[in-house]
């Protein structure tokens, strides 16, 4: 097999559209290749401007910006290089242990398309050390896609750099493709947030919740039972709801319609009764939507919760079926095991949670209303009869301006709507792969959707539904006792585990901010720009070191399963100075103290984080095992 045909079939398997692509070129065209002997020492020329890709030898050019990059980002686990050239500077980038991932941002497909001719890169391909990227049509949700873990991590050492000159012309696509990557890990600082108390709110209701979810059908039920129609409508609350409720009035015997909470009070006046309505909240507010419904109204719906929700708003749903399912973002509900109750609300909003529903229950379209994402025209943030008022969000300095409905002009919105919107396009995205499913945006108004079908409800209805079909009533499976028994059975293994684990963490922990209080206060009177003058290199390595095996103790054991997306809120924001203070490079021994110093600073207040949130996890947890024992002794 040659070098072209290894890497292609390393590129089949990470990325096959791009090895596709690549499979339709027969010979380049467009460049020319002058090759001198070794392949690091090829030339490129651009056919169409008489430009070559290297100014000088280019195994000379290409080993100076190697030397120039190894200044600067010798330590860094991810690296954006922008233009692929002939191949050689990624080989010697990879020869570098200490990077992880290595991004290289090509425009043109011919050039890939040589390198991949010129040099063996399959093992790094595969192994998604090399990740290779086409430019073409390539969006902030493309990136949130291809993006690795390590790169949220270390978001803040984020720097695109050129692999040579002959990249600048390439300006207009540097600048897209460098605004989308930092887009993505925008919304990414954003919605890692820095408080802990949602999380663990959401771990206190969760445990509240346990037995109830544990007694009501699974995720799963719903979504091999949920559909009676080949068509979903996902009614959210916008301001331009309004005008879209007659219509559905009309179909609503002929549609699942899967209602936001927020709209379920608008949908009662209309005469409009939902088949599931989706709440995500773990917040007391969310409860008003069902308090302000009726009981004759919330007969035969199926409430699809997540299983934090506050106990207000399970007391306000008087009739109809509870399903509930755990958040995906929480490590510590995948932890219990009960996999079939499912994990819904990868996204932000309940409407984002009820396009994830659809998105798994094999309908042939969704048709989406009242998803406005934005101000309407009269500056309104909500449907009439919202039930908090149709100026419920006002407008405000820190609004911004996205994209509108059918692509013309912007229209304003808030930055967290905009996080619903990316939520939104990151599913629809994947959803648009799949042969047999339409995402059809029909809210007529608000902010576009990218890659979903905007045609107006009218139009949509005509074409997809089809009113001669009348639905039947949905009906879920309930467990047996033995199923329940069971599940109660395994909840108390998984939390005990959990307390014990935690226990452990709690006690490592506790020794290492002993340890890291004590050189702190010991050097406390010196200034930080001369610690190097009192502190010797040898007593900061060995904290150092300390510090490395509680953070493997955190970041790599089981510990991890259970309690690091509750505590990471906490943590996070510290992370991400963490991780780009270790990437800078010392070449002296004051650097190294410096270096040193920070990290023991760092993780002084790492543990202490720890520490607090470790203690208010503990006592949400103990309390639950001992209650679930005592109800299993009184059965």
């Amino acid at each position: 097999m040659g070098i072209y045909e290894k890497n292609i079939a390393s590129l089949a398997i990470v990325n096959p559209d791009l090895a596709t692509k690549l499979l339709k070129i027969k010979t380049n065209k467009k460049y020319e290749v002058f090759a001198s002997g070794h392949y690091a020492d090829a030339n490129i020329l651009d056919l169409e401007d008489n430009q070559f890709m290297y100014e000088k030898r280019p195994i000379d050019e290409i080993e100076e910006t190697y030397v120039e990059l190894l200044k600067t980002y010798k330590l860094y686990k991810v690296m954006y290089i922008y233009g692929i050239g002939n191949g050689h500077l990624c080989n010697m980038l990879l020869q570098n242990f200490f990077h992880n991932h290595i991004y290289i941002l090509e425009p043109e497909l011919e050039l890939i398309y040589i390198a991949l001719n010129l040099t063996d890169l399959s093992e790094d391909i595969e192994s998604e050390r090399l990740i290779i990227v086409h430019t073409e049509n390539t969006d902030s949700v493309y990136f949130r896609n291809v993006l690795v873990g390590l790169a949220f991590v270390h978001f803040k050492a984020y720097d695109l750099r050129l692999n040579s000159h002959f990249y600048e012309k390439y300006i207009d696509d540097i600048q897209k493709v460098n605004k989308n990557i930092i887009k993505v890990f925008q919304y990414f600082a954003q919605s890692s947030g820095n408080d802990a108390r949602d999380e663990l709110l959401g771990l206190k209701h969760f445990m509240q919740n346990l037995e109830l979810m544990l007694k009501n059908p699974t995720l799963r039920n719903l979504e091999q039972k949920g559909k009676n129609t080949d068509t979903a409508i996902i009614v959210a609350t916008g301001p331009s709801l309004a005008k879209q409720l007659p219509l559905l009035k009309e179909i609503k015997d002929s549609v699942t319609i899967i209602a936001v909470d927020a709209s379920l009070p608008v949908l009662e006046k209309a005469g409009i009764k939902p088949d599931i309505v989706t709440t995500l909240e773990r917040i007391a507010l969310t409860s008003i939507f069902y308090a302000s419904t009726s009981v004759e109204f919330q007969k035969d719906i199926i409430f699809a919760l997540t299983a934090i929700v506050d106990e207000k708003l399970i007391e306000n749903i008087k009739d109809g079926q509870f399903q509930f399912s755990m958040r995906p973002t929480g490590w510590h509900y995948r932890y219990m095991k009960f996999d079939d109750y499912g994990y819904l609300g990868l996204g932000m909003s309940a409407a984002n949670m009820a396009y994830e529903l659809v998105s798994e229950m094999e309908f042939k379209q969704v048709l989406i209303i009242g998803q406005d994402l934005a101000y309407g025209e009269d500056g309104t943030s909500h449907s009439k009869d919202h039930v908090l008022g149709i100026n419920e969000i006002k407008n405000n300095k820190n609004d911004q301006y996205t994209l509108a409905y059918g692509g013309k002009g912007e229209v304003k919105t808030t930055r967290v709507w905009k996080m619903f919107l990316s939520g939104y396009e990151n599913i629809v995205s994947k959803n648009n792969e799949k042969k047999d499913f339409l995402t059809i945006n029909s809210t007529e108004g608000g902010a576009r959707i990218e890659g979903t079908i905007e045609l107006p409800f009218k139009e949509a209805v005509d074409k997809y539904v089809d009113t001669k079909h009348k639905k039947e009533k949905i009906i879920l499976d309930m467990p047996t006792q033995d199923e329940y028994l069971e599940n109660i059975k395994q909840s108390q293994e998984k939390i005990n585990e959990a307390i014990i684990i935690g226990k452990d963490m709690k006690k490592s922990t506790k020794k290492l901010l002993k340890l890291l209080t004590r050189i702190i206060r010991k050097y406390q009177k010196y200034d930080i720009k001369d610690i190097h003058l009192y502190v010797k290199e040898k007593e900061t390595r060995k904290m150092v070191d300390k510090i490395a095996v509680v953070r493997n103790k955190y970041y790599k054991t089981e510990f991890k399963e259970f309690y690091e997306s509750l505590i990471s809120p906490l943590l996070t924001h510290l992370e991400f100075d963490v991780a780009y203070w270790s990437l800078q490079i010392e070449t002296m021994e004051k650097d190294r103290i410096h270096k040193n110093w920070k990290m023991i600073l760092f993780h002084h207040e790492w543990a202490t984080r720890i520490m607090i949130n470790l203690d208010a996890i503990l006592e949400i947890l103990e309390p639950k095992l001992e209650s679930i024992l005592l109800d299993e002794n009184e059965n």
